[in-house]
């Protein structure tokens, strides 16, 4: 049993079409990691329906094509990593503040187990907003 843990850091992808009103909905997330040397990014490529519900006058297919533009930009990205040190500082680039319809939240920093499946289970619990199956109670009986 691996009981290493590394260190990552992520930052959230939100979707912000009206910045003067600061609000937003996460749809994607971008992780790095050290140790493994590691960028990975997962984005939700079809607009969500928490996207539809908060900004409804949002164009579903505008919103693919600049999610599509970004996930070729990241996979750019991670094609140019080659070392820890490069790594952290296309993550820092990736992540500063930009003018567009997506950008990126705080960095953050987790201590994770699996950091190949850390980007995936980010992504469900704050993208997706799915939480975890709560063992059901065992029922007694008399």
């Amino acid at each position: 049993m691996n009981t290493t843990q590394a260190v990552c850091n992520y930052a959230l992808l939100q979707f912000l079409p009206y910045p003067e009103t600061g609000e937003f909905v996460n749809v994607g997330v971008l992780v790095t990691c050290m140790e493994p040397c590691l960028l990975h990014f997962t984005g939700a490529q079809v607009m969500p329906e928490r996207v539809k519900a908060m900004f409804p006058r949002q164009n579903e297919q505008a919103y693919a094509d600049a999610m599509a533009a970004l996930q070729t930009d990241m996979e750019r990205a991670k094609s140019s990593v080659r070392d820890p040190k490069t790594c952290q500082l296309i993550f820092g680039e990736l992540v500063r503040r930009r003018e567009s319809i997506f950008r990126f939240g705080e960095v953050r920093t987790i201590l994770t187990n699996d950091p190949r499946q850390l980007v995936e289970d980010l992504f469900r619990r704050d993208v997706l907003m799915e939480t975890r199956k709560q063992p059901k109670p065992e029922l007694v009986t008399a």
